[in-house]
Parts: C-alpha cells; sequence; structure tokens
C-alpha cells in the first residue's frame, strides 16, 4: 500500500469505474488524490528509492543477523515482508560501487611510497607560493595574520616530509651497499646462489628471484616488448617450452598494451589498462552470480526440491550481505587513516572472517544439512569460487587490455 491520501469519492480517474476499495477493481489503479504537496512527492521519492515502508530495515535486519532464513522464507512463500531480491541486489551494489570507486581509484595503484611523497612534497610547496603570492600579501590584516600562521605550517610539513625523503634515501643507499656487499662476498668465496640475485636499482635494495631461469631466458615471456617476436618465439619453441592458450590470451594482450605504450605513451596506457580493469569488478561479480548459483547446483544435486532459482536466490542474499559487510571494513579503512589506531586492522580481519562464516552459517540454515556436510561443501564452494575469480580476472585483464590497446588507435 502506498503512503497517499485515498480519495472520498469512489469514481476511478483511470477508467470511471466504480471503486469498491482502495484499488480500482477494474483497472487496478488506486484511488488517491492526484494533486500532491512537494512534501508527499519528496517523501515517496524516499520511498521508492528504499522501500522505507518497514520492509527495507527489517529486510536488511533479518539479511545480516539471520543468514539463509531470508531465502529459506523466500523460496517458502513469505514474500510480502521482504523486499524483492533482484532490487536488493540492484541497490546494495550500486550502493556499493558508488562507495567503492569514491574512495578508490587508479591514480595511485602502481605508484610507490616514494613517489607519493614527492607529488605530496611539491603539493605543498605549490601551496607556500601560492599563500606567499595572495593571502600574505593582502591589506587585510586579518588575512596576512592567518595566512602567517597557515605558511608556518606549511614550511613545518615541507621540512618534515624533506627530512623524510632524505632519510629514505640514506635508508636506500645502506641497503644498496649491504646488497653489493653480500653479491662481492659470495663471488669472493666462489658460492653459486640459485635463481638470480641482483641489484634492484629502483628500490636500492637486494633483489632475490628464486626461479631456477634466468631473467634472461628466451622462454620467459615476461621479457618480450614485442607481440612479434613473442609469436615468432612461441612458434619455434619445442611443444614443452610453449606457453598455455590461456596464459597466451593473456600474455598477448599484456604485451600488445605494452608496446603500444612504448610508441604513444607508456603510462598514459597503463593507466587505461588498470582504469578498464578497474571498473569491470562490477561485471565480474555480476557474472560470477549465476555461476556461483549453478555451483551450489551441483553440491547440491541430490536436493530434488530445490530449483536453480532457489540457489541464485540465496546466492543474491550472500552477495548483498558480503556487499554489507566490505562496506563497514571500507569505513573501518577511512577511520583507520585519520586516527591510525591498530585495532581497526583487527576489526577488518574480523569482518574478513564473518563473510565466510555468514556463507557457512547461510548454507547450514537453507539447506539444513549437519554440520560435516556443510562444512565439506563450504570448502569444495569456496575452492570451486577461488578458480571461477581466476578464470573471470584473466580474461576480464584480456578485454581491459584490448580496451587499452583500441583506445589508443
Amino acid at each position: 500500500m502506498s503512503h497517499y491520501k485515498e480519495r472520498t469519492e469512489k469514481n476511478c480517474l483511470n477508467c470511471g469505474t466504480e471503486v469498491a476499495g482502495r484499488y480500482c477493481q477494474q483497472c487496478g489503479q488506486e484511488n488517491i488524490i492526484a494533486r500532491e504537496s512537494f512534501w508527499s512527492l519528496l517523501t515517496h521519492f524516499v520511498y521508492d528509492i528504499t522501500h522505507f515502508d518497514s520492509k527495507f530495515f527489517g529486510t536488511m535486519s533479518q539479511l545480516l543477523t539471520k543468514p539463509g532464513k531470508l531465502s529459506l522464507e523466500y523460496i517458502q512463500g513469505k514474500r510480502n515482508s521482504q523486499l524483492n531480491p533482484i532490487r536488493m541486489y540492484v541497490f546494495t551494489s550500486a550502493f556499493f560501487f558508488i562507495i567503492f570507486f569514491t574512495m578508490y581509484n587508479t591514480e595511485n595503484i602502481g605508484k610507490s611510497d616514494s613517489d607519493k611523497r614527492k607529488e605530496k612534497l611539491e603539493s605543498l610547496k605549490l601551496a607556500k607560493e601560492v599563500v606567499q603570492e595572495k593571502p600574505l600579501l593582502s591589506t587585510n590584516a586579518v588575512e596576512r595574520e592567518t595566512a602567517q600562521r597557515v605558511l608556518a605550517g606549511l614550511e613545518k610539513d615541507i621540512k618534515a616530509l624533506e627530512k623524510e625523503i632524505k632519510d629514505k634515501k640514506i635508508a636506500d643507499s645502506i641497503r644498496s651497499a649491504t646488497g653489493k656487499e653480500i653479491l662481492d662476498t659470495l663471488e669472493k668465496e666462489g658460492i653459486k646462489v640459485p635463481g638470480n640475485l641482483k641489484i634492484d636499482e629502483e628500490d636500492q635494495g637486494l633483489n632475490i628471484n628464486m626461479s631456477t631461469d634466468s631473467s634472461n631466458d628466451a622462454f620467459s615471456s615476461s621479457n618480450y616488448e614485442s607481440l612479434e617476436a613473442y609469436r615468432r618465439m612461441q612458434e619455434a619453441l619445442p611443444k614443452d617450452k610453449k606457453d598455455s592458450w590461456i596464459k597466451k590470451i593473456f600474455v598477448t594482450k599484456i604485451i600488445a598494451a605494452s608496446e603500444t605504450g612504448k610508441l604513444k605513451g607508456e603510462r598514459a596506457y597503463l593507466q587505461s589498462f588498470l582504469n578498464n580493469l578497474f571498473h569491470s569488478f562490477p561485471k565480474m561479480l555480476f557474472a560470477s552470480l549465476p555461476l556461483f548459483a549453478w555451483f551450489l547446483q551441483l553440491l547440491y544435486g541430490r536436493r530434488k526440491d530445490l530449483f536453480y532459482s532457489d540457489h541464485a536466490i540465496f546466492t543474491i542474499h550472500t552477495y548483498c550481505a558480503t556487499f554489507i559487510f566490505l562496506l563497514g571494513s571500507f569505513a573501518l579503512g577511512a577511520l583507520q587513516d585519520y586516527t591510525d589506531w591498530g585495532i581497526i586492522n583487527l576489526a577488518q580481519v574480523i569482518i574478513t572472517i564473518s563473510v565466510y562464516l555468514y556463507l557457512y552459517k547461510g548454507m547450514r540454515k537453507f539447506y539444513g544439512e549437519s554440520r560435516k556436510k556443510t562444512l565439506l561443501k563450504f570448502i569444495l564452494l569456496n575452492i570451486l569460487s577461488f578458480f571461477m575469480m581466476m578464470v573471470l580476472l584473466v580474461i576480464f585483464t584480456a578485454i581491459s587490455a584490448a580496451q587499452a590497446v583500441n583506445s589508443g588507435h
């Protein structure tokens, strides 16, 4: 039932039929006052967005506190007091990804701490120049005094950051020197180290790769910066040395993006690739939903009373609860950035464990099997889900790399 006021007249405004109740028995239109106040429009907007008519909080409360019960009641026909599962998924996933993309972006992916410090230092120096040029020279005394305080704070932060960068450089130099000493000692002693041992010029430290293959091995696909070279080498290599077909798809797309980036601006193409991959997460999760439900159908194949749609309802409710748990983790992460409280890290670990515990409890309630059987199927479901997400990640990574290449043409 809506929240609009019912008309005293009993003629339907849509078809003219004499109305016996609140709704027209002929066309189904609600017999309510046609003119609405602004407040009525506003409240109706809120109700439509959140179904804020006792269903919203009631459904969410039951979803989070009683795993599996909401899904069980839905397939049993108790639906009038619940939010529709599809609507719930659309609402929670949309809200989740709005927050996710607001809090996280691809700008900082791949940046080292050193890069971030340098960018911060440049930002502080720019702010200092602006304050010196404008407010500090103002004719207004209050503005000048404020500018002086702000300038003092900026200078303090700049000095602290410059000291931090300098200390990091000294520490890196020590690490680099120590690494070189280790290499020299090993060479003098004639000790052969398995794998690769070298000084990483970027990180200024000792980098150990325990692979038995050399970093210059022609069989290593990571060394190719030319797509044509990679293809020709794959054709010429012995069968046991060739990459698998899945790896070929993945590597081909990455090399293509890298090769184009070399020609037209490497960072721009890398940024485009990361951005495409980052914004593929909603699609990836949506694609995983029917597969997750299918896994449940395989695991509970003997339950002839359950249809695929029933497993899908349980999956949707599980995904919605997971979104809410992750939103809580994001909120704690944001609080951690401001407070630096160690206990928040513990709380985030507890939330992560809660997601898995929620799935186990939900399976136990919804399917009604013993703890031992539920635990076994829970483990199998997580293994299947892991491989599913790996395959989806490879597919969407390849798509993102292809989009990054195509966007440059």
